[in-house]
């Protein structure tokens, strides 16, 4: 049973005149905006806590790629979406991704920078949850069961990759390895299922390299951090289209993706050495 009349209830309340809204508030749930909001909290704030979550995030994607295989629930029908959205028709509906993301970030965070005992910082994630999961219920693209088990399916799976883990991202990113291989083999090699082998394979080689990353010493150079990121991203995905179509080369690219991200301090400190050094001579 998957709540088709109360879903339809959510779908009616939302005229479309506010559909652009809702689909800037299904983003949110997003694989480009939560990743976007880790890496800059890794750059920015704090390292490992960010990566850890980091680490959720990428061994979620494996696990919900092979829970929607196993269990092959169509998304609502076509007549039932706000606005036609490109994509959204693609994939199976149960459990919903964004659901499942949004709680794995947004909740992981929470837990990972120990703000569990913070009403505030409980109740921001909280209602960020909730807009998430039901924008996609508005939209039309999952009944209301899809995102309730999706949003409980992500509670769950913070509270055992936390003790799993034990707090160290290279022990996030071995999980999610080992979830990323059957995720490869059930969903057929989808490009979500590639992002999930790479990421994993880039994070456990990154993570490694993180005890030895310099501290962020002033928030210049936190800018700076966030400036030389951000165009690392954007120079990985031009080049994703490139090689979209051949698999080994995708994953690659996704490896040097998470890989790349957790190593940009790296790259600052030693530009600034440089630098320094070209100044003292």
């Amino acid at each position: 049973m998957r709540l088709e009349e109360q879903s339809a209830v959510v779908r009616d309340a939302i005229p479309a005149e506010y559909a652009d809204l809702i689909v800037f508030v299904t983003e949110l749930g997003g694989t480009t905006a939560l990743m976007f909001l880790l890496a800059v909290l890794f750059w920015g704030v704090d390292r490992r806590r960010s990566a850890l979550v980091i680490s959720y995030a990428v061994a979620g994607l494996a696990l919900l790629l092979s829970l929607k295989a196993l269990f092959r629930l169509p998304r609502p029908p076509e007549d039932a979406m706000l606005i036609a959205l490109e994509g959204e028709r693609e994939g199976y509906g149960f459990p919903s991704g964004h659901a499942f993301a949004a709680t794995v970030v947004y909740g992981g965070l929470v837990s990972a920078y120990d703000r569990l005992g913070d009403w505030r910082a409980v109740t921001a994630a909280g209602a960020l949850i909730v807009a998430v999961s039901l924008s996609r219920v508005a939209l039309g693209v999952h009944y209301l069961s899809d995102v309730l088990v999706g949003a409980a399916l992500g509670v769950a799976f913070v509270a055992v990759m936390e003790r799993l883990s034990r707090g160290d991202p290279t022990n996030g990113f071995a999980i999610a390895l080992a979830l990323s291989v059957p995720a490869i083999v059930v969903a057929s090699g989808t490009e979500d299922a590639l992002l999930g082998l790479g990421g994993s394979i880039g994070g456990v080689i990154g993570s490694r390299r993180l005890p030895a990353l310099p501290a962020l010493r002033s928030r210049l150079e936190g800018v700076a951090l966030v400036v030389l990121g951000g165009t690392f991203v954007a120079v990985v995905q031009t080049v994703e289209s490139a090689v979209a179509p051949i698999e080994p080369l995708l994953v690659t690219l996704y490896a040097v993706l998470v890989a790349g991200i957790l190593l940009v301090p790296a790259a600052v400190g030693r530009l600034e050495i440089g630098v320094f050094e070209s100044r003292r001579a």
